[in-house]
């Protein structure tokens, strides 16, 4: 399982990060949408690790 970043940006949008994948970097409108965005590209990267 990789791990991400979420936070709160200055425009108070959520965004979340994998830092172990450069380029990897979502926003969302909540934090949950943001949480949701980051795991679907993490499936993307990573088809067969991320079904957990």
């Amino acid at each position: 399982m990789r791990e991400f970043t979420v936070y709160q940006d200055d425009d108070g949008k959520w965004v979340a990060e994998c830092r172990e994948l450069p380029g990897v970097r979502v926003r969302g409108g909540t934090e949950a949408e943001a949480i949701d965005k980051i795991k679907k590209a993490l499936l993307v990267y990573y088809p067969c690790r991320c079904e957990e």
